[in-house]
């Protein structure tokens, strides 16, 4: 690398959970995994791959995907709910953007530091 801030072993090195597994591919597939792995997690790693897909949608399918997302990942007894998410995070939309994957990493990172 041009030993910048991501370079390795420097100490202003960017450590950051945003970069190491979302910005960088290799990280960001080795954390996927470890969250698809562990039963515990899996809800976890499956909405992190439908928000990214739904960031790909186009903008007249978002209302029905962002429906789907909500019935199946916040709401008790929805088929992957993910149960440790913020009440914030489960709240109806109030016309502000979704969830960003930084965000949602936020939620995720700490239920995987628990295993």
């Amino acid at each position: 690398q041009d030993g910048g801030t991501h370079g390795g072993g420097h100490l202003g090195e960017d450590i950051s959970f945003h970069w190491q597994c979302v910005e960088q591919p290799i990280g960001k597939l080795l954390f996927q995994r470890f969250l698809e792995g562990e039963p515990g997690l899996a809800a976890a790693g499956a909405l992190w791959a439908e928000l990214e897909a739904y960031g790909r949608c186009e903008e007249a399918e978002r209302g029905e995907a962002a429906a789907a997302l909500r019935g199946r990942f916040f709401t008790p007894g929805g088929a992957d709910y993910c149960g440790f998410l913020s009440a914030a995070a489960m709240a109806p939309p109030t016309g502000e953007a979704p969830p960003t994957m930084t965000s949602m990493a936020a939620m995720v990172l700490p239920m995987a530091a628990m295993t």
